[in-house]
């Protein structure tokens, strides 16, 4: 029987791919090739590095886990390998290193291709490049494109409101669009805050957010600074006016009356106080007409008398004795029962069980 070997060294005792043992194979037909130094610019404050023109985040500010990332988002700079094998990096990075100058690191490149598998462990080194990236320079600057003012319609933001506007914030700056944006400063006045944007985008966000989350009335300006490359520069300045109503307050617009609710997408929602029925005024009605609100001072009533058009009640903090007209929704009442009631126009109206 006729012994194979491998056809230039000669070898019996050795698998053959291709008729070759695997360190011939290598030498003849490496699967992959090595670059074995390359510059990495990393930003020291947020742990970014620069890939060609644009700086990628690694949101990680473990040294070795930085430097794992590097090495294998950037291994098509530094390893070139045959389109037939694939290709599989394990940087063998086993003390704590700092991210400073040169690092040399070891990498098991595992190459594969069908049944065969070469692996070899190589030496690369990282010379690193300390830069800030735009985004830490421009926060260190405290740089910005926008000022969102967010103001109560009667007067201060109530602490409830600043933290859902906080919410929406925070949601926003966590979404993957507006990853890499931020909030230089918030500056605080008598009748709200003043909310310094890093883009003009983030901004619009944040008050569309907070419009359809919260009925806010939205008015945008623009103040031009001057002009680059042909593009205008400036400061975008969107207010942010919030309704700031509280539930159990009266809401009277055109020929509508209800007890406040909530808000729900831009629009508010309560109930009509004599039928308990649920009432809704539209956003766009809201802020263009006159509105009236206020809160309102529920007392205890006892039903004394009731006649075809009156009810006799008497107030029983005060045993004060007061006619109302009687309307369809007091069908249902009877004598000597205790009912609660506001006054809405200096009339007392009895409220709905169901409000």
């Amino acid at each position: 029987m006729t012994k194979r070997f491998c056809a230039l060294c000669g070898k019996t005792d050795a698998p053959l791919i291709e008729n070759l043992c695997e360190s011939c194979y290598l030498k003849k037909n490496p699967p992959f090739t090595v670059k074995h130094e390359f510059e990495v610019r990393i930003c020291p404050h947020c742990y970014s590095y620069k890939l060609s023109k644009k700086w990628v985040q690694t949101n990680s500010f473990n040294p070795n886990e930085f430097l794992e990332i590097v090495i294998e988002q950037n291994s098509p700079r530094f390893i070139k390998h045959s389109p037939e094998f694939e290709i599989i990096i394990q940087p063998q990075i086993a003390e704590e290193v700092e991210l400073t100058g040169k690092i040399d690191v070891p990498i098991l490149i595992t190459a594969k291709k069908n049944d065969t598998t070469i692996s070899e462990t190589v030496k690369v080194t990282i010379k690193l490049e300390s830069s800030p990236c735009g985004i830490c320079t421009k926060k260190k600057q405290g740089a910005y494109e926008a000022i969102v003012q967010f103001r109560g319609l009667r007067g201060r933001i109530s602490e409830e409101e600043r933290q859902q506007i906080y919410q929406i914030i925070d949601k926003a700056l966590e979404s993957e669009r507006y990853k890499d944006e931020y909030i230089p400063q918030i500056k605080e006045k008598k009748e709200g805050f003043d909310l310094y944007v890093s883009s003009t985008g983030l901004a619009k966000n944040i008050a569309t957010s907070t419009k359809e989350q919260m009925g806010a009335n939205i008015q945008e300006s623009f103040k031009l600074s001057g002009m680059k490359d042909g593009k205008k520069k400036g400061t975008t300045s969107v207010s942010v006016r919030l309704p700031s109503f509280t539930p159990g307050e009266i809401i009277q617009l055109m020929d509508k009356t209800l007890i406040f609710e909530k808000i729900e997408k831009g629009n508010i929602i309560g109930k009509n106080p004599k039928t308990g029925e649920k009432q809704i005024i539209q956003y766009k009605d809201f802020w263009e007409s006159e509105i009236q609100s206020w809160k309102p001072e529920t007392k205890q009533y006892l039903i004394i008398s009731k006649t075809k058009d009156t009810i006799q009640l008497m107030d029983l903090k005060t045993y004060e004795i007061t006619e109302i007209k009687r309307e369809q929704t007091h069908t249902n009442l009877k004598e000597g029962e205790i009912v609660q009631a506001i006054k809405i126009d200096e009339e007392i109206t009895i409220l709905s069980p169901e409000t």
